[in-house]
C-alpha cells in the first residue's frame, strides 16, 4: 500500500501545533506496519536553513497569467522519505501562517504536491490530506488530473485536527488557480478549503470518537454541521498517539533526571525538586500544578484566571504555567507571578527542554479546555506520571479516565460543565487527592501502563485506507 501523507507542517522540520507532532509520528508507525509511506510539506525559510535536502527536479503551476516555479527536494529522515515543495514567491517567508495571500500560497500548494508527484513519480493509492491547507488536494486531483491514468485511481482522505481554522477566502481564488466552479468550494460567498475537502474526500476523519459527535452539532462545528452531516457514513474518529520515542522519561535527555514505571516514586521527586530550584521555589511536599498551552481560548485560560487566587489562599499549591498567545492571558500570568512570587511562576514563549521538564516534574497538568479535538498534552503528561486535569470535550474525554476515590480507579481528574466553578472543585478534589499518597501513586501507576503508541491508532488507518482503496466514491449533493 502507498500512502502520500500531505501538511503544511511536520516534525521534526517545523511545527507550530499538535499537527507537526502527528506528521512527524504517524508515518513512523504507518511503515512499521507494511505501508510505503511519504510526506510532502512546504520547503519553508526555516527548513531550507536547517536542512539539506536533495534537489530532485521541478515542474510548474499556472497561476493568474504567469508559470509559478514548483521546486521539488528530497531528505530521508528516520527511514521516511520526506518531500519538500520550493518556492521562493510562498514560502521564503520567517513565518508559515497569517499572510494576507495564505490562500494563494496553499492553493498553490495544493496543486504543486499533484505535480511533484510526478516529478517524484510517486503515484500513491491514498493521498492523506491533514487541515484546510491541504484541502483543495481532492478536488483538484478529481477535476484537474483525471485525464491521467496515474491519478485516476488514486483516493483521499481528510484529517480534521481542528474544524475552527478552516481556510476561507474570497471566491477570485477560483479565478486566479484557474478552478472550476463548484459548489463544493463554495460557503457563505467564500472558498472554503475545508468545507471542499470535507465535499470532494472518500473518507473524512478527525483526532477523536468524541470530537467527531461534538463537530457534528452547531455548538462545535463553526458551521460545518450540516455539511459533516452529509458525510456522516464516511466520517470517522481516530484518537492521536504520540511519538514514545521522543517522550520517554526513562530516555528524555531534557528533563533532570530519567525514571520509568517502577522507579517513577524517586523519578518524579528529583525532577520535581529540580523543577522548582529551576524557577528559585524551594521544595515543599505540596501538589505542583504545571500547564503547556496556547494562550488563547481555546485552552480554557479564562476560566482558570478567576481560580488562582483562591487556590493559592485555600491550599498550599504551586503553579508553574508556560505558554505564549493572546497578550491578555501573557499580562495575566506576568501579574500572578509579581503578586504570588512564591507560589506563582510563569514562562512566557516556549522551549520543548522546559515544557519536559513541566511534564516530569509536575503533579498535575492543567488542560481545562474550551474544547479539544484530540490533545496531546495530557498523552505526554501521563506518560511522565503526572496526572491530567482536564475538561470532558473530545479527545480529552476520551483519553483521560477520571478518578474514582471509592473504588481507586482512573488516571487523572475531569469535569463537564465549562465554567469556573466545576474546575475549581476539581482542582480542590485534585490537591485533596494528592495528600492521600497511597490513592496518588496507584493513579500515577495507571497513568503509566497506558499505551500512548501510534501503534492501535496506525492500524485503524490502515484499516480506513483499505476500505478507501477497495470503494467508489459516492457522490454529494447540497
Amino acid at each position: 500500500m502507498k500512502v502520500l501523507l500531505c501538511a503544511s507542517e511536520g516534525t521534526p522540520f517545523i511545527k507550530t501545533g499538535g499537527l507537526a507532532d502527528v506528521v512527524g509520528a504517524l508515518p513512523k508507525a504507518l511503515k512499521k506496519n507494511g505501508v510505503d509511506v511519504r510526506v510532502m510539506l512546504p520547503y519553508y525559510k526555516k527548513i531550507k536553513e536547517q536542512n539539506n535536502a536533495e534537489y530532485c527536479g521541478y515542474a510548474y503551476v499556472r497561476i493568474a497569467d504567469r508559470n509559478e516555479y514548483v521546486g521539488v527536494f528530497h531528505k530521508e529522515y528516520e527511514g521516511i522519505d520526506y518531500y519538500f515543495i520550493d518556492s521562493d514567491r510562498y514560502f521564503n517567508r520567517d513565518g508559515l501562517y497569517g499572510y494576507g495571500d495564505d490562500g494563494e500560497r496553499f492553493a498553490f500548494y495544493c496543486f504543486a504536491v499533484l505535480e511533484a508527484m510526478k516529478v517524484v513519480n510517486f503515484f500513491p493509492d491514498i493521498i492523506h490530506c491533514n487541515d484546510w491547507q491541504t484541502g483543495l488536494i481532492p478536488y483538484i486531483l478529481k477535476n484537474n488530473y483525471n485525464y491521467y491514468m496515474e491519478f485516476r485511481r488514486i483516493k483521499t482522505i481528510f484529517s480534521i485536527h481542528n474544524i475552527q481554522y478552516q481556510g476561507i477566502f474570497p471566491r477570485d481564488i477560483m479565478n486566479i488557480m484557474f478552478m472550476p466552479y463548484s459548489s463544493s468550494l463554495e460557503y457563505d460567498n467564500c472558498i472554503n478549503f475545508m468545507k471542499c475537502a470535507i465535499m470532494e474526500s472518500n473518507l473524512v476523519t478527525t483526532v477523536s470518537n468524541s470530537y467527531k459527535y461534538e463537530v457534528l452539532t452547531p455548538e462545535y462545528s463553526y458551521k460545518l454541521n450540516n455539511i459533516l452531516e452529509l458525510r456522516r457514513d464516511d466520517f470517522y474518529g481516530i484518537v492521536n498517539g504520540i511519538d514514545v520515542n521522543k517522550y520517554n522519561p526513562e530516555t528524555d535527555k531534557y528533563i533532570f533526571a530519567n525514571y520509568n514505571i517502577k522507579t517513577v516514586k524517586e523519578g518524579k521527586l528529583k525532577n520535581k525538586k529540580a523543577l522548582l530550584k529551576e524557577f528559585n521555589l524551594p521544595f515543599k511536599d505540596v501538589p505542583v500544578f504545571g500547564l503547556v498551552s496556547r494562550l488563547v481560548e481555546q485552552k480554557g485560560i479564562d476560566i482558570l484566571m478567576p481560580i488562582i487566587d483562591d487556590m493559592i489562599e485555600h491550599t498550599d499549591a504551586i503553579f508553574i504555567l508556560m505558554g505564549s498567545g493572546e497578550k491578555v492571558y501573557e499580562d495575566f500570568f506576568r501579574y500572578m507571578e509579581f503578586k504570588h512570587p512564591k507560589r506563582f511562576k510563569s514562562y512566557i514563549g516556549y522551549s520543548d527542554s522546559m515544557a519536559q521538564k513541566i511534564y516530569a516534574g509536575a503533579d498535575i497538568f492543567l488542560m481545562p479546555s474550551k474544547f479539544e479535538p484530540c490533545g496531546l498534552g495530557q498523552l505526554i503528561a501521563m506518560r511522565y506520571g503526572t496526572l491530567p486535569l482536564v475538561r470532558e470535550t473530545g479527545g480529552l474525554k476520551d483519553t483521560v479516565k477520571p478518578y474514582n476515590k471509592y473504588n481507586q480507579t482512573g488516571w487523572g481528574f475531569s469535569f463537564g460543565g465549562y465554567n469556573v466553578e466545576a474546575l475549581k472543585e476539581v482542582m480542590y478534589l485534585a490537591t485533596e487527592t494528592f495528600k492521600d499518597k497511597s490513592a496518588w501513586n496507584l493513579l500515577v501507576q495507571h497513568a503509566m501502563e497506558l499505551d500512548y503508541s501510534w501503534d492501535n491508532s496506525a492500524k485503524d488507518y490502515i484499516s480506513l485506507y483499505e476500505k478507501t482503496i477497495n470503494s467508489g466514491r459516492k457522490k454529494w449533493t447540497h
